[in-house]
């Protein structure tokens, strides 16, 4: 109902406004999408469609999605599975079509003033980030009001809203959590800003029931030719009685041809769905899959980069997590070298990760990653050659299991269109539902143009390999997706 209600909103606002001049502007995103499901090919389709007004110094936003039925690209759908499971499984793909985003807002020199849906954040993310994810459909925005002043050496945030409850129970269909915050940063001299937050988030556990935690925290940002340092410091406590931390910490050094970069980590029952932590490490991974990202972690990341001149690149980073016994690790090396000749270019990558799990999974974990990249021309088309060799190797409960993931990549642009190709091959069984067989073959290609100057069509026909896909401390199974994707982008 909250949704209708501002969607509504926004409707009359405009129509009031329609006998004046208004700036339109919009895209409709369209998406055919063909998969095989194993029993049976599958058709999907959906179209978001965005639309904004501008009036002025008042700007109205409207979105709407409409699905049928709602693709999972995370359902993961093994030859293991009966006809019957798979069927029940692909039964929870219902049609779909909602209002997704609705929007008031005045802008001037001195306020941004917003009502209806939008996205929250506080400094680093660490006490307020609430966003949408696409890439794994998460989606924590607010309903509500956002005030935004901001003048010469000082601004305020203040936020109210409802944010969807993402538990998965029908009792919790409409139900919302709620939030309010107030946020201020003082630039007290040149280089040197302070700044305080305050939190109320009120999770819905039942009917009218909630469980109220507060959270209170500081930060410091110093700016300066030589040094960026910024630090953020939080502390919560909720009704029933559990009290968390979360310490982030990160600068940037400039010292001739060499930039220094470092990070500090340090949470403890801050794995709460409000909060967006940065992960400290180069492949933005928490600790462990299994590992609640925010519940107890530690960790420390420093970087190296050297640009001796022009053509040449050298980065070395290296990240190590841990947890307060020790028992939960992480590992994370990350190199570069790149050169660039006249006509093109070539870049070589190393990457390691290594993850340990035994407080409560007794497993292992390790991914080598090493990769070439070339970029070069063909008679003025532009090419991208890129080629990897992934070993993942994993020792757990039911024994010891690797494999190596070799994939090879050719991006090349003629004139209005571009092509790109990618074969990935497994070599060595796994016991992950989501990687393949050992032999097994992944070969898909795509082609992209632009039509009528406004609108891009994309067109992928293949097998992509499924695997796990991280960002931030969030993992999700991505499954193998085997079909055509066809995808229209209009802009207005």
């Amino acid at each position: 109902m909250r949704k209708i209600f501002f969607a509504l909103l926004v409707i009359i606002f405009a129509v009031n406004f329609l006998h004046s001049e208004l700036n339109f502007s919009g895209v409709d995103k369209r998406k055919f999408v063909n998969v095989n499901r194993i029993i049976e090919n599958r058709n999907y389709f959906v179209d978001k469609l965005q639309v904004q007004a501008l009036y002025n110094q008042f700007r109205m936003g409207l979105k709407f999605d409409y699905y049928k039925p709602h693709f999972d690209k995370f359902l993961l759908i093994t030859n293991d599975m009966g006809d019957d499971t798979i069927e029940l499984a692909l039964e929870s793909e219902e049609d779909e079509y909602y209002f997704d985003e609705y929007y008031l807002q005045y802008e001037s020199d001195n306020w941004f003033v917003q009502a209806g849906t939008y996205e929250a954040v506080i400094g680093s993310g660490i006490v307020l980030h609430n966003f949408y994810d696409d890439d794994f459909e998460l989606d924590s925005r607010l309903i509500g009001g956002y005030v935004n002043p901001v003048y010469d050496r000082w601004q305020i945030q203040l936020f109210s809203g409802f944010m969807e409850s993402d538990n998965p129970a029908p009792a919790f269909e409409d139900e919302y959590d709620q939030i309010g915050a107030f946020d201020i940063d003082l630039n007290i001299v040149n280089n040197i800003t302070f700044g305080g937050s305050y939190v109320l988030h009120r999770e819905v556990i039942a009917k009218d029931e909630f469980n109220d935690r507060t959270i209170y925290a500081g930060k410091l940002n110093f700016s300066s030719s030589p040094l960026d340092f910024q630090t953020e410091y939080a502390t919560s406590n909720d009704d029933n009685e559990v009290t968390g931390t979360a310490f982030y910490s990160n600068f940037t050094s400039y010292i001739g041809k060499f930039t220094l970069m470092g990070a500090y980590k340090n949470y403890e029952n801050f794995n709460v769905r409000i909060s967006d932590l940065p992960m400290v490490n180069h492949a933005g991974q928490q600790l462990e899959h299994s590992w609640d990202t925010g519940k107890d972690e530690e960790g420390l990341m420093g970087e190296i980069r050297f640009l001796p001149n022009y053509e040449n690149e050298f980065v070395i980073n290296y990240a190590e997590g841990w947890n307060n016994n020790s028992k939960v690790r992480l590992s994370n090396l990350y190199s570069e070298f790149k050169h660039n000749f006249e006509e093109w270019s070539i870049e070589a990558e190393f990457e390691l990760l290594e993850q340990l799990n035994k407080e409560d999974a007794n497993m292992w974990y390790q991914e080598i990653t090493p990769k070439l990249t070339f970029d070069f021309l063909i008679k003025n088309s532009p090419v991208l050659l890129k080629a990897e060799y992934q070993y993942k190797e994993e020792d757990k409960i039911t024994g010891n299991h690797s494999h190596f993931e070799p994939r090879v990549q050719t991006d090349i642009a003629i004139g209005n269109y571009s092509l790109s190709v990618a074969v990935e091959n497994q070599i060595g069984e796994s016991e992950s539902a989501e990687d393949g067989d050992d032999g097994e073959y992944w070969i898909g290609g795509e082609i992209a143009t632009t039509i009528f100057n406004n609108t891009d069509v994309r067109l992928f026909y293949g097998k992509e390999k499924g695997g796990v896909v991280c960002r931030n401390g969030v993992c999700k199974n991505q499954a193998e997706f085997d079909g055509l994707r066809l995808s229209v982008t209009t802009t207005f």
